[in-house]
């Protein structure tokens, strides 16, 4: 059985190991990579890093202000976001809108949003609202809200209706019957995926500081460009303890939603005490002062609403297209990289396999996900000079934490019954690992790469800002020199990759769940 089952499926996984390997050339040609360059600089990164440490302790003290409105920036734009989902949940909800035009509206609108990254956002509010926290808070919010709303209609779909229907017949209305039933059903995903987005919030506003959104980014970005490296790991150290922080509480929330679940019953308390006071604290420090910039804000709607048609069409190699391209090849050859790594790092950060001496790597493992993208953007191109080797180099990094941490969750999950049943069998164990460890793990696997390729193309043109190639380079001097129909091709270009690559992902998702599931039951017959 299973020598039939891999001759069938030989020829399918030739075809895509072979656009694997096409791509990957396309993408190394593409980015200009050179292990060349990378054997002889890549000790460059190593003494930048080694001069943050020891870190100055002096500086600690100037850093707490700006580390608090990054906190608290990060806080408020989450909670105020996971209102503003909320709200998209049910507006895009067939049940509760029964307009067809509404809802494909909304849904446009909040892929659109979620589409483009949260320092791009930022850039735009900063012309908005003028400099300051509240431009940064503007962005989260919006970003956030994109996330959970698109994240919540799709949970919403998906649930049963029997109950809401009973609740309509019986006098509740619509709107009321839904939140009864099918709100109380996904409600516990959704706190749940609000403290994910928590997580990365806070390393977002850490770099808002970089178009003048406020934060520690500022500071950050000035340090770097003096080059003092201490000074630099100590801003760095304090953003540590803060991810750190924010991982071990939204864990504890998160066991906590999943205790209170079996009971029925969920408390809001935890999450008013986390999100709100941080908004009032915000009012406090940094009054909101000036109202918003309508001219620009026309501006930018018109150069939104009619776009450069001539460069989002345009074959040249700085127009659209091309720079799509690049940044599609800078997010793809990172994420394989990060995901090499990644599959390392995950084995030895295991406490089934390591015990608690894992604990450290799973410290340094947070290290990747504590760094801001621009600091690890601005390090590389200090070693291969401004372009996308130092966007692939930088996204390689980025990927490792992200997609390690995915790899623990499913490699903890494993029940390693099948694994048993078949070694009982006589099943040697190359083939009993593959028969019944893979298919369990693969499947998360190939759901975290793909996620984080979403993720790293939208990273790809944040990196611009600094120069590591990419659209994000020609997108961000549009918008500084207010050339809003260009920046709005661009925008666009933008949103549609990131829709296509979406759609493939999920489309291949589904195609895959498809196949290990029949495996599975070939496997038992």
């Amino acid at each position: 059985m299973l020598l039939y089952m891999g001759c069938a499926m030989s020829r399918g996984w030739l075809f895509r190991v072979v656009l694997f390997g096409l791509c990957l050339a396309l993408s190394l040609w593409q980015t200009d990579f050179s292990a060349v360059v990378l054997w002889e600089r890549g000790g460059r990164f190593i003494s930048m890093t080694g001069e943050m440490f020891p870190p100055d302790v002096t500086f600690f003290r100037q850093i707490l202000e700006t580390l608090r409105d990054t906190l608290c920036t990060s806080l408020a734009g989450t909670g105020l976001g996971a209102v503003l989902g909320a709200v998209g949940t049910l507006l895009c909800n067939s049940y509760v809108n029964r307009r067809k035009g509404m809802r494909i509206f909304l849904k446009t609108v909040v892929h659109v949003f979620r589409c483009i990254p949260v320092l791009i956002l930022a850039l735009l509010c900063t012309f908005l609202f003028g400099l300051g926290v509240w431009a940064g808070v503007v962005a989260i919010t919006i970003s956030t809200g994109a996330v959970l709303a698109r994240l919540g209609y799709e949970d919403s779909e998906s649930s049963d209706l029997e109950t809401t229907y009973v609740l309509e017949y019986t006098g509740a209305g619509r709107v009321k019957a839904w939140l009864s039933s099918v709100w109380n059903q996904i409600f516990p995903g959704y706190l749940s995926n609000v403290l994910y987005i928590l997580e990365s919030n806070v390393r977002n506003a850490a770099i808002l500081g970089f178009v003048g959104a406020g934060g520690i980014g500022l500071l950050l970005n000035e340090k770097l460009a003096w080059r003092e490296y201490s000074k630099v790991g100590a801003i760095l150290c304090a953003l540590y303890i803060v991810v750190s922080a924010c991982e071990f509480m939204s864990e504890y929330l998160r066991k906590k939603i999943l205790y209170e679940n079996r009971g029925g019953k969920i408390t809001f308390l935890p999450f008013f005490l986390l999100f709100f006071p941080a908004l009032l604290l915000l009012f406090i420090w940094n009054p909101l002062s000036g109202e918003m910039n309508l001219a620009a804000f026309t501006s930018i709607i018109k150069g939104v609403v009619s776009p450069d048609i001539t460069i989002l069409f345009s074959l040249q190699g700085d127009d659209v297209p091309a720079l799509l391209l690049e940044t599609l090849c800078i997010a793809f050859l990172g994420t394989v990289g990060g995901t090499l790594f990644a599959l390392f790092f995950s084995v030895f950060a295991c406490f089934r396999f390591f015990g608690k001496t894992a604990f450290f790597m799973r410290m340094l493992l947070l290290v990747f996900r504590a760094v801001p993208v621009l600091v690890f953007g601005l390090l590389w191109i200090r070693v291969t000079g401004p372009g996308p080797f130092a966007g692939v180099l930088t996204l390689a990094l980025c990927s490792v934490g992200f997609l390690a941490k995915r790899f623990l969750i499913a490699i903890d999950a494993i029940d390693l019954h099948p694994y048993q049943a078949l070694r009982a069998s006589g099943v040697t164990v190359l083939p009993a690992v593959r028969w019944g460890i893979v298919p369990q793990i693969l499947p998360h696997y190939v759901s975290a790469i793909l996620y984080r390729l979403d993720i790293n193309l939208r990273e790809t043109a944040v990196l611009g800002l600094v120069g590591a190639g990419g659209i994000g380079t020609t997108l961000f001097l549009a918008m500084n020199h207010y050339e809003w129909n260009q920046a709005g091709a661009m925008l666009w270009g933008l949103v549609l990759l990131v829709a296509i690559i979406g759609l493939f992902s999920e489309g291949f998702r589904k195609e895959y769940r498809r196949r290990i599931e029949g495996e599975r039951k070939g496997n038992a017959d």
